[in-house]
């Protein structure tokens, strides 16, 4: 089997509700949905991060790659991206991330090839469904934030049976999501643990300040602050677990108490991220995935690695109910009894909606790249 033709299309994928986090509002994410094509009629999907991807993708990696066998494993990344990854030199980093959705197209045609779910390349299924969290983002008005997030908690966890109800903090004052997390802890009444996620959005006296009044409450606190030193010492002074996005592993390594959660395509498609899982898990850390409001084939990926890979035990974000369009042809992988599981369908098992792929690629055109975390400063007329 030969790769013919690497197809990569930048969409927009519009939000059921506005998004609200410390960074800003957001209606809608922006992907690149990859095609790998192959002379055996096969084709593998992939999702990355942006806009910027399919331009990379389709001027690079897919001249480099047309011609050899998609199943060559490691052997493939090595026409792509350089041995090892310059610490000064960030482009790299974004050429990572657009490599990590290849990635992910080229385990879907492994799968395909094989006639095996993904998961089962993987090392087989160790959990009947990938565990996730039910997630929020903040509610517009801090008047009304601590009783209607109570509301949404409970609706959420009724309805997906996660054991952790996780929500954006840092939208509002100190004091509102102080009553909000213990209006949550007491609306749950220990049915599911709670998790909050501020986005760095706080300085560290403010983190330490609501830390002295909900520490308990928390099964996790996700980037409070912009450093790892402080996340490392909150976590230690409080006794709560902090977690980050970082993938850099000397970075991570050398804060022990922050936990890492990945997001897929930045650490190099499915093969980082089980690179990460194997270095992190023998040291005892913990790890599970982010959700950046992926495309159903994004989804797909994250919901095989939860169901096959036993670092990651902890229940992976979720932002499936977030999006208007996944983007694949059948039902959503809603989650339900706490997780999803994954077809028996060889590869991801998620087919690409056509239609729905166009129309979601017009959109991109008509509004452009959104960027969800945006400026700090924004002009509204020149001067």
């Amino acid at each position: 089997m030969k790769i013919t033709a690497v197809r990569a299309t930048s969409v927009n994928i519009p939000y059921r509700n506005p998004a609200r986090m410390s960074a800003g509002t957001s209606g809608h994410s922006t992907r690149t949905i990859i095609e790998v094509e192959t002379d055996a009629g096969l084709t593998g999907l992939g999702d990355a991060s942006y806009a910027f991807a399919a331009d990379v993708i389709e001027r690079e990696f897919g001249p480099a790659l047309v011609g050899l066998d998609p199943t060559a494993g490691a052997e493939l990344r090595r026409y792509c991206l350089p041995d090892h990854l310059d610490f000064g030199t960030p482009l790299l980093k974004a050429r990572l991330a657009a490599w990590g959705g290849m990635d992910i197209a080229l385990w879907d045609l492994a799968g395909k090839a094989a006639g095996v779910p993904v998961y089962q390349l993987l090392g087989g299924a160790i959990r009947q469904r990938a565990p996730f969290v039910s997630y929020s983002y903040s509610p517009p008005d801090a008047d009304g934030a601590p009783e209607v997030m109570s509301a949404i908690a409970r609706e959420a966890i009724d309805r997906t049976g996660s054991s952790i109800f996780e929500f954006k903090i840092g939208v509002h004052p100190l004091n509102v999501d102080i009553r909000t997390i213990i209006a949550v802890h007491e609306a749950l009444a220990g049915r599911a643990q709670i998790a909050v996620d501020a986005n760095m959005a706080l300085s560290y006296e403010a983190a330490r300040g609501l830390l002295r009044e909900v520490a308990p409450l928390l099964e996790n606190i996700e980037e409070p602050v912009a450093s790892l030193h402080e996340m490392d010492q909150l976590a230690s002074d409080f006794s709560v677990r902090t977690s980050a996005h970082c993938t850099d592993l000397d970075a991570m390594i050398a804060y022990p108490r922050v936990d890492a959660v990945p997001t897929l395509d930045a650490c190099g498609g499915i093969s980082g991220v089980r690179r990460l899982t194997q270095v992190l898990g023998a040291r005892g850390r913990r790890v599970w995935l982010r959700s950046h409001a992926e495309s159903g084939v994004g989804w797909a990926a994250i919901v095989h690695l939860g169901m096959s890979t036993p670092e990651l035990a902890r229940p992976a974000q979720s932002l499936v109910d977030l999006s208007a369009e996944d983007l694949i042809l059948g039902d959503r992988w809603d989650v339900c009894l706490g997780g999803v599981c994954a077809p028996p369908s060889a590869g991801l098992g998620v087919a690409i909606d056509r239609a729905a792929l166009e129309a979601c690629h017009e959109l991109y055109l008509e509004q452009g790249e959104a960027q969800a975390f945006p400026p700090a400063l924004r002009r509204t007329a020149p001067l």
